[in-house]
Parts: structure tokens; C-alpha cells; sequence
């Protein structure tokens, strides 16, 4: 017989076998740890922010500022009056 090279069916059942169970301790120690729902809650501020900047956008040009310099102080006077109030 030749000598044949490669891996055996038990090798990669056993790779197969430790591979879930790394997966599944990953898993566990995700979710115990909270790590999806901060990721929700940092989606959600990210997306408020999002918001909070499309607005201060949309009273900047409502303005009617030009150049980079009007925009500029548009843009620091809007979030000055958002911080304020």
C-alpha cells in the first residue's frame, strides 16, 4: 500500500468537536457579559447623535450660511443653542 498523506476522519471530527466547543464558550461568556446589549445601546446613541447632527445640518443651511468660515460659525452657534436648551 502507498503511504498516504493527510488527515483522518478521527482528526477532523475531534478538530470539529473542539472548534464548538470554543464556540460555544464565546457565546456564553457574550451574552453573560452583556456585550450584545451594549452594543444596542451604543447603536442607539450613535443613531441620536446621527439625528442631533442631521438637524443642526438642516438649521445651518436653512441659514443660509456660505463659505467654510459661515458654515463654521453657524454650525458652533447651532450646537451652542442645542447645548443651552
Amino acid at each position: 500500500m502507498k503511504n498516504q498523506n493527510g488527515i483522518t476522519l478521527i482528526a477532523l471530527i475531534i478538530t470539529i468537536i473542539v472548534m464548538l466547543i470554543l464556540v460555544a464558550v464565546t457565546v456564553t461568556t457574550a451574552v453573560q457579559s452583556g456585550l450584545f446589549n451594549k452594543a444596542g445601546e451604543a447603536t442607539q446613541g450613535w443613531k441620536e447623535k446621527e439625528n442631533d447632527e442631521l438637524h443642526l445640518d438642516e438649521k445651518i443651511t436653512s441659514n443660509g450660511a456660505t463659505g467654510i468660515n459661515a458654515i463654521v460659525n453657524q454650525y458652533t452657534n447651532a450646537q451652542e443653542t442645542e447645548s443651552n436648551s
